[in-house]
């Protein structure tokens, strides 16, 4: 915009940059960026305007459909229409012309379909798909949750394009690829670059082995904007775990690097009881290295994993300490680095919350929204959909022989199951939680089906009480 105030900006013709997508929801819907890290929601009114911004209409046009759609009078529109503009300029989703265009015809995936609007129960398509590309790996770790006995047939490169194309359609925003190793397919680039080419917001979760400064520089070229590396502890602490002598240093280096070339980058750690002396110093490592982003994940007895569940888990104390000492290092790096430490349940710390918290874009408030469902899904490499990476037993169907749309709109089984399920539904402490249905949602409901078989009993992990 320059240096144009606001109120100089009625006669130029906002659109939204060609890579920028957007789906409407009930109550308003979501706009999203692919070289940011996250969709923004943008509520009825803002998408009212959203709509508009084509590049064929003047802000003054915007306003005054605004003001003559809603029955309001030009101040109140402009009010309006200044606010959403405001919104989507700091979400860097605007480009100001001064003169009007020319439509084009629409990017691959992104048609006009008259039914892209959420049924209000649960989000129209997921917002990000967990992609398993390949299930073989050069690590042996001991808690990975694909315990495969026999090679997986993975989808070919045409497949992998078409499955791509009908996530498009579906406007899936974001696609994180992992595996296994995905470094390890041959195709990996073709793949990326397809991704890429239709404005899906890509992360690569790797274990850095194969990573190196032109591996990361062609990253670049394909709109790779977030890279994930997993560290599970400080020299043989990672490399016992994962089986592979070096693994640490690999993946330290390849992390460093990433950052030092711009990637958004995020240092993925599970806690096991063999690495819950070292979490903090891991904190300070991603901090002197320059990582965006230090995850924490829960241990999860299944797969290969569910060999190790006595040696690797923790208890709920060891957790809450854990949770404890992460809330203070929080303080002490804001704005250094993006902590993500829901697995520790930090909400319990915090004083008692409001009542009737809502879901962006979804009521009723009681309603749990587990993430399985409502807003992801896990595709294997053979193209098989499963709700969430720890439910392999329960797979959704295959995306090569069943239309995503039907996947997702398939309320008779365990999705359904998911999508219904009310607070009052659940046992033992979640019951009457106040952090339920939000920031909490009842915790994790496989995590409290591989302990003890049951979707409505108490998330394990949780060190309430």
């Amino acid at each position: 915009m320059g240096k144009k105030s606001w109120y100089d900006l009625e006669r130029r013709y906002p659109s939204l940059y060609s890579f920028i997508s957007f789906r409407r929801e009930r109550g308003g819907g979501f706009v999203f960026n692919p070289h940011l890290y996250s969709e923004k929601w943008v509520d009825d009114l803002g998408f009212r305007v959203l709509e508009l911004l084509d590049g064929t209409h003047a802000v003054s046009d915007v306003i005054g459909s605004v003001s003559q759609a809603l029955g309001l009078d030009v101040q109140q529109s402009r009010k309006i229409v200044y606010g959403c503009l405001r919104d989507l300029n700091g979400y860097f989703a605007l480009n100001w012309r001064d003169e009007p265009i020319t439509i084009t015809s629409p990017l691959e995936g992104q048609e006009s379909d008259v039914d892209i609007i959420g049924n209000g129960d649960y989000y129209y398509a997921p917002l990000s798909v967990l992609w398993d590309l390949t299930y073989r790996c050069n690590l042996r770790c001991r808690h990975c949750l694909n315990e495969v006995t026999a090679p997986v047939e993975e989808m070919g490169l045409s497949d992998v394009e078409k499955v791509l194309r009908e996530l498009r359609k579906m406007r899936v925003f974001s696609i994180n690829f992992s595996g296994g190793e995905p470094l390890l397919r041959g195709d990996l680039m073709k793949i990326l670059s397809k991704a890429s080419e239709l404005n899906f917001g890509v992360r690569l979760s790797t274990n850095g082995l194969m990573l190196d400064e032109g591996l990361l520089r062609e990253l670049g070229e394909l709109d790779v904007y977030c890279i994930q590396i997993s560290l599970d502890g400080i020299g043989e602490t990672h490399d016992n775990f994962r089986g592979s002598e070096g693994a640490y240093e690999s993946a330290v280096d390849a992390l460093k690097l990433a950052s030092e070339l711009g990637f958004y980058t995020t240092m993925s750690t599970m806690i096991i009881r063999e690495n819950l002396h070292e979490i903090g110093d891991l904190l300070d490592l991603a901090v002197s290295i320059g990582v965006s982003s230090f995850k924490l994940n829960t241990f999860m007895p299944v797969g290969r994993g569910s060999r190790s569940r006595n040696e690797l888990s923790v208890s709920k104390e060891e957790l809450r300490n854990l949770a404890k000492e992460m809330a203070s290092r929080r303080k002490n790096y804001e704005g250094h680095i993006d902590m993500q430490m829901d697995a520790l349940f930090p909400w319990l710390f915090e004083p008692k919350l409001p009542p009737n918290h809502v879901v962006r874009g979804i009521n009723p408030p009681l309603k749990l929204r587990c993430s399985a469902g409502h807003s992801t899904l896990v595709i294997s490499p053979d193209g098989t959909v499963y709700p969430c990476p720890y439910l392999t037993q329960f797979p959704l169907g295959n995306i090569l022989e069943k239309p995503l749309k039907e996947i997702w709109n398939d309320n008779e089984g365990i999705l359904g199951k998911f999508r219904s399920i009310l607070q009052k539904d659940l046992k033992g402490k979640c019951r009457d939680c106040q952090h339920v249905p939000t920031p909490c949602n009842g915790g994790c409901r496989a995590a409290a089906y591989i302990e003890k078989g049951d979707f409505y009993g108490e998330d394990p992990f949780c060190w309430k009480n």
